[in-house]
Formats: structure tokens, C-alpha cells, sequence
């Protein structure tokens, strides 16, 4: 027991990725190399400006825009299952359990382990995750997405653990689209886009819904997404970029068919147990992109506007409380890049962000089950919480080639988040009223009003050496950091009345063999992780 909690708590992952493509590429048409293909693969998700795919020493991929109009997908899984390292367990409806070279976490803070962002901009708080997230994402209508396994770059600050996911919408532009599918039980989805490009402003619609009835009782998903994109130059030549994407999701959840070999009975594994279930969710992010020239240095600013709302079932507890979430933040990512002399490169930037988020859970009937259920978990509300959430940090990047095939990267990041908590309910273990549950307490525990902060260094170093024009050796070493979640640290249970946590900090260690040939390319990767 005692090498099973070592293993549990430290966590070490070794493992080997290798991917092969061998069709033909319309890229390829005039007999270029695996390794020219490569280069024209542009990818934002590194650094937060589109650079080449060759110049970044980090295990990506990406799926263009070719693949993903053939995969047509209807979940986000159907898209990343082709990503080496990547697994997706999807679950009813729109909701899925991610693991990027990881197992499947669950948990309060399990989604804290990867980062998914839109356009560079995350979907959600650092303190304030959701499993589920990517259904905020317009994947759907993306341009591309980018997978980043592993610790992100220095540009990356808590949850970029794991790994990153990068959803790149398309550039706004004259476009027009509109296309109806009718699927199985009588589900429907649409797909819309229109767009004008009048020279100095660009500008697009990309709107996406789904009716769909889902194969089991009482089930399905109804969801509606926009995004509107667009591009202007202002007069003294400051590009501006922005937008922004809007999420409705209200699904009709089935919950877990249980019994043993239950999937092979016909009958049993189109019920649902629990029709009562739901999850609704909205959520909005606004953004522009502001690019600029100063002297030698290239510099971004985008402000971003956040809010997501969700309200859901949990069925897959006892009592099934209600669980009502919202936050809102402003925030901003400022980036300066300068080309030094001798092929170097170096950047540096700040990332800020202010965070209001509250969490209720309420449980309107009386519980069921074994007496001791009954007992210690009672009727009504559990937790209400309001949480202020500020987050800075400060980050440098610099790349140069210390001979004519051998190049280095070094950069690090400097992070601060800070907790201010309020109870809105009597401290402690009891129920709402303030009376004592029995066999020792409720199993809710509401921490006393309280404020916490998390400061975290996440440094990164790595090396590539051309070995000839077609192949390339990467080594790299890197640090992810996550800071505990809102509900770890608040939502606590049984005999807690503080949550004695740190930050979570994975150090991997990686080296990388990538190339091609005239019409295929391949990367393999040997990594270790300790966490």
C-alpha cells in the first residue's frame, strides 16, 4: 500500500509516441519534401503568433482545416482522437473526460491538468475549470486545432500541465455557407457562414446548431454556437483582431446504466436511470487583438471579456444536488517580440486577469440509501460561495542558434494567483439551518471566510539539432504548474475545515526525432514525467 500511494501521489509516466502519415497531400502536389510540408504548417498555440510548425521545439500537432471538414465532427473527441498521446473518453451528450499524456483524471481539480483555449484566449478561469469545457469551443467551425502534449511554453500559465488545446478559428473574410443534416431519431444540425471583405475591414459569421435525440430515454442535446470575426488596420498601421464566440447548451443527460455486462443487453442499455438529469450552459468570450510595430519590437495586446454560467444535475451522487456556477473575468495578454542579430530571437510579456465566480449546490430532496447516506447528507443547500480571483504573471522567452544546426530556446514564467473567499452560509459541517448531521457531522464542509495565493515558477530549456534537411533532433526539459481549483480549496467535505494545498508541478523531459520524405512525415517522441 505504501509503493501504491508513492505511485499515486508522485505519478511517473514514461512512454513512446510515434506517428506515421503516409497519404498523399495536396501540399505535396509538385514533389516537395516531407520536411518543406512541414514548414508550411503555421501554428499560434506555441508563442500567441503564427510561427512554423519546424521552428517550435514542443510535441504538436495540429488538425487543419482539410481534415477536419472530412471528419464532420459532432463532438471534439471524433477530431483529437487522431492525435498521438491524446484520449478521449466521451461521455453522454456534449460532456467527455480528456487525458493528454495522462490517465483519466476525475476530481474536483482534474480539469485543472489541461488548458483549453480559443484563439489564444482560455475558455475559462484558472480557478474556475470544467471538465467539459471544450463544448465552449466553436471546434466546429475552426480553422485548425492545435494539441501541445505536455507542458506548454513560457505564454502558458496554470492548468497548461498536461497539455494544451488551441482551438484557431477561421480569418474573417468574404465567405457564404449554409448546409442542413437530418441524422437518426429525427436530429438535426445546421451550419452557416457569411462574411464581406471590403479591403481595410474583414469581417465573418460563423453560426453552428445541433437538435439531436439522443439513442436513449429521455436524452439529447440542443445547442446553438456564433462567433463573429473580424480584421481592421487603422491608420498608422495598428492591426486589430477580434470578435467573439457565444456557447448555449442545454442537454437532456442519461445517466449510468449499472449492472454487470449491461452493454451487451440490448434492451437495459437504451434506458436511462436517471431522466431527471440536465446540463445547462452559456457562455460568451469578447476579445480584440491589437498589433502594433515600436522600433525593432513587434508588440500584441488583447483584452478579452469572459463569462460562462452552468447549472446541472449531479446525478452520479447521492441526494443528485443541484450544482449552479457562473464567473465572470477581464483580463489581458500583452507580448513583445524583437528579431535579434545571429538568429536569435527574444520575447517577453505580461499576462493579467481578474476573476468574480460563485458556486451553490442545492439539493432539493430528502436523500436516499443506507442510513448513514441519509444521515450526513442533507436536504437543501450545501455550499454558497463567492470567490474573487486575481491572476498576473510574467514571462520571457529567448531563441537563438548556437551553430549553423544546433539552436536553443530558454524561457520561464513567473505566476501569482491569489484567492479572496466568501461564505455566504454558516461555517462548518451542519446543514443549512445550522443543525448537526448525525454519525459526526455532514459530509459538507464549509470552510470560514478566508484568502489564499499561489506563486509559482515554471521554467523551460530545449535543444534541436538539424541532422540533415529532412530530419530534426529536439531535446527539451520544462515544468507545467496548476494552482489548486475554487473547488478544492472551498467545496470541502467530512472533518476539513482548511485545504492544506500546494500548487501542482509536473517536470518532463522529452527527446524527439521529426522528419519526412516526399510525401510523408513522421515524429516520435520518448518522454518522462514526474509529477
Amino acid at each position: 500500500m505504501k509503493a501504491e500511494g508513492h505511485m499515486l501521489r508522485k505519478m511517473l509516466v514514461f512512454g513512446i509516441t510515434s506517428t506515421v502519415v503516409l497519404a498523399e497531400l495536396p501540399a505535396l502536389a509538385q514533389q516537395q519534401s516531407g520536411q518543406q510540408a512541414i514548414e508550411e504548417i503555421e501554428i499560434f498555440a506555441n508563442n500567441r503568433r503564427a510561427e512554423g510548425l519546424t521552428d517550435v521545439n514542443a510535441a504538436v500537432s495540429v488538425i487543419n482545416e482539410e481534415e477536419l471538414d472530412l471528419i464532420g465532427h459532432s463532438h471534439y473527441q471524433e477530431a483529437l482522437t487522431r492525435v498521438p498521446g491524446f484520449s478521449g473518453n466521451r461521455n453522454n451528450g456534449q460532456e467527455s473526460l480528456m487525458a493528454i499524456r495522462s490517465p483519466v483524471l476525475t476530481g474536483a481539480g482534474a480539469c485543472g491538468a489541461f488548458l483549453i483555449a480559443e484563439n489564444g484566449i482560455p475558455v475559462r478561469s484558472a480557478g474556475f475549470c470544467n471538465v467539459n469545457e471544450m463544448f465552449d469551443t466553436h471546434s466546429e467551425y475552426a480553422q485548425s486545432i492545435e494539441v501541445i502534449r505536455g507542458p506548454a511554453s513560457a505564454f502558458w500559465g496554470s492548468n497548461a500541465l498536461h497539455g494544451l488545446v488551441n482551438v484557431r478559428l477561421p480569418n474573417p473574410g468574404e465567405v457564404g455557407e449554409l448546409s442542413l443534416e437530418r441524422g437518426p431519431r429525427g436530429s438535426y444540425r445546421t451550419k452557416a457562414a457569411f462574411g464581406t471583405d471590403s479591403g481595410n475591414f474583414k469581417q465573418s459569421l460563423y453560426l453552428t446548431g445541433v437538435n439531436e435525440e439522443g439513442y436513449r430515454d429521455d436524452s439529447g442535446v440542443d445547442q446553438q454556437k456564433a462567433s463573429w470575426l473580424y480584421e481592421y488596420t487603422l491608420g498608422n498601421g495598428v492591426k486589430m483582431e477580434g470578435g467573439f464566440t457565444f456557447n448555449n447548451l442545454n442537454q437532456e443527460t442519461a445517466g449510468y446504466v449499472a449492472g454487470a455486462k449491461a452493454y451487451e443487453d440490448s434492451d437495459k442499455r437504451d434506458t436511462n436511470p436517471n431522466p431527471e438529469a440536465y446540463r445547462d450552459s452559456q457562455s460568451i468570450r469578447v476579445w480584440t487583438r491589437f498589433t502594433m510595430e515600436s522600433g525593432d519590437w513587434e508588440i500584441t495586446a488583447t483584452p478579452y471579456f469572459r463569462e460562462v454560467n452552468m447549472n446541472f444535475v449531479q446525478h452520479y451522487l447521492p441526494g443528485q444536488p443541484i450544482e449552479d456556477t457562473e464567473h465572470r473575468s477581464l483580463g489581458i495578454q500583452l507580448a513583445a517580440y524583437r528579431d535579434l542579430n545571429n538568429d536569435s530571437s527574444f520575447s517577453w510579456g505580461i499576462d493579467a486577469e481578474s476573476t468574480d465566480g460563485s458556486l451553490k449546490e442545492m439539493q432539493p430532496n430528502a436523500t436516499t440509501g443506507s442510513l448513514f447516506v441519509r444521515k450526513t447528507i442533507p436536504q437543501g443547500m450545501h455550499y454558497d460561495y463567492e470567490v474573487e480571483i486575481s491572476q498576473f504573471a510574467l514571462f520571457a522567452n529567448y531563441d537563438t542558434a548556437l551553430t549553423d544546426r544546433l539552436d536553443l530556446s530558454i524561457g520561464a514564467r513567473l505566476e501569482r494567483i491569489d484567492y479572496e473567499y466568501d461564505n455566504l452560509m454558516i461555517d462548518g459541517r451542519t446543514d443549512a439551518q445550522g443543525v448537526a448531521c448525525g454519525f459526526g457531522g455532514c459530509r459538507f464542509s464549509r470552510p470560514a471566510d478566508r484568502d489564499d495565493d499561489f506563486s509559482d515558477v515554471s521554467p523551460k530549456i530545449g535543444l534541436s539539432y538539424e541532422l540533415n534537411e529532412n530530419h530534426n533532433l529536439f531535446m527539451r526539459a520544462q515544468r507545467g504548474i496548476r494552482a489548486p481549483q475554487a473547488t478544492e480549496l472551498y467545496r470541502l467535505q467530512g472533518s476539513q475545515t482548511v485545504a492544506d494545498l500546494d500548487s501542482v508541478e509536473l517536470d518532463s523531459y522529452e527527446v524527439a526525432l521529426q522528419g519526412g520524405g516526399s510525401n510523408w512525415d513522421y515524429s516520435a517522441s520518448l518522454y518522462w514525467m514526474d509529477k
